[in-house]
């Protein structure tokens, strides 16, 4: 630490920590262990040793020193104009963990605000909650679970163009959920769809299987995300 510094810490009215008695603790150690073991303390090794240990312990009191300077306002202003850092925030705060946020799909909203039609998962925990705007000029209900696996619903059909846009190596299956005609797709896709108010295309959002639903209400369900077609159906089924 520079003089310059030091003495415009020292001007400062803070509450420093207390400095530990590094000298007090070593001889306490020395002290404390056996003959035999200080008798080889002055080999190459073991004297290597020790200095590595006295200045990891001393690398943690400066650690802990620093730690409590920046922890005062005045202190860590003083430090970081020294530094000639003028524009610095500390702020602290925990990390966002809103489900989807990377995934694309608009600005985050809830449940309540939603314009688009939306159908909620059971089991699946609370989700992210956006409203996306579709291809075709269209909102779905976009809802993001923990996995992570995406809930989307908006008023479309998949059929009849689902098999002939579907990417090469991906297959198809065609299946009833309670009736209703799906289509479950294994591989990466993207899917074409007929909405009222013409046609689109939707680009994967997660890599993997994806289970497409037309209801018998105009929406179509789509569950991405989820490895087993059983899984995916069974949360269609449970979807409200």
């Amino acid at each position: 630490m520079t003089p310059d510094l030091e003495q415009a810490l020292r001007e400062l009215d803070v509450d420093w920590p207390a400095t530990p008695d590094l000298a007090a603790t070593m001889a306490a150690r020395v002290a404390a262990e056996p003959r035999d073991r200080r008798a080889r303390a002055w080999s190459p090794r073991v004297a290597g040793r020790a200095r590595r240990r006295v200045a990891a312990i001393a690398a943690a009191t400066l650690v802990a020193l620093v730690g409590g300077v920046l922890a005062v306002p005045d202190a860590r202003t003083t430090v970081f104009r020294w530094f000639g850092i003028e524009s610095v925030e500390i702020k602290r705060g925990e990390p966002s963990a809103t489900p989807g946020a990377s995934l694309d799909l608009g600005i985050p909203t809830t449940i309540e605000r939603l314009r688009a039609p939306v159908l909620r998962a059971r089991d699946l925990g609370t989700p992210g909650v956006y409203e996306t705007a579709m291809p075709d000029g269209t909102r779905a209900a976009s809802l993001v679970y923990d996995g992570p696996i995406l809930v989307q619903t908006f008023r479309a059909q998949a059929s009849p163009f689902i098999e002939k846009t579907i990417g090469t190596g991906s297959t198809v299956e065609r299946l009833k959920v309670d009736g209703a005609t799906a289509f479950w797709i294994g591989g990466s896709h993207g899917f074409a769809y007929q909405s009222p108010t013409g046609f689109g295309f939707e680009q994967p959002r997660i890599a993997g299987n994806t289970l497409l639903v037309e209801r018998r209400d105009g929406l179509l369900l789509r569950i991405e995300g989820v490895r087993s077609r059983d899984r995916a159906v069974a949360i269609a089924r449970s979807v409200q």
